[in-house]
């Protein structure tokens, strides 16, 4: 069976994709929570979590872009509001980074505490459990 992979397969590998991102997400809002507990006075520590949590978003983004895109093309539709929020998350991770830049902590943390978490939250309730019920359908 070498080079051949069934359906049914590819559709466990999906479902199980799907499972795994999900705990990805959660993973990261809880990061999202505890950035409170690192104060900006603690500057190396404060940098550190902020860098991780910038790489893992952009995991993310790259891991549910694929994802979608080999559902959309299995199954001909598209995903209302996928791609809206990915361009949503990319424009806060730019934000993010310029104020990391101008060591603008505030609005480095007002956008982690409500922008971020709000984007991310939407994927949770919304995105992600749209993505499983059409890979299902």
């Amino acid at each position: 069976m070498s080079g051949m992979t069934s359906p049914s397969y590819n559709q466990d590998f999906l479902v199980d994709t799907i499972g795994l991102t999900l705990e990805f997400l959660s993973d990261i809002i809880l990061d999202i929570q505890t950035i409170g507990e690192f104060s900006p006075e603690r500057e190396f520590f404060w940098n550190r979590k902020i860098s991780k949590l910038t790489q893992d978003i952009g995991q993310f983004v790259e891991l549910t872009t694929l994802l979608s895109k080999t559902i959309m093309s299995r199954k001909q539709q598209t995903i209302p509001g996928i791609k809206e929020s990915h361009i949503h998350l990319l424009f806060i991770l730019k934000a993010m980074n310029q104020a990391q830049t101008k060591q603008d902590l505030v609005a480095l943390e007002e956008l982690i505490k409500y922008e971020l978490k709000d984007n991310l939250t939407q994927w949770k309730i919304d995105l992600i459990p749209q993505t499983k019920k059409l890979l299902n359908t």
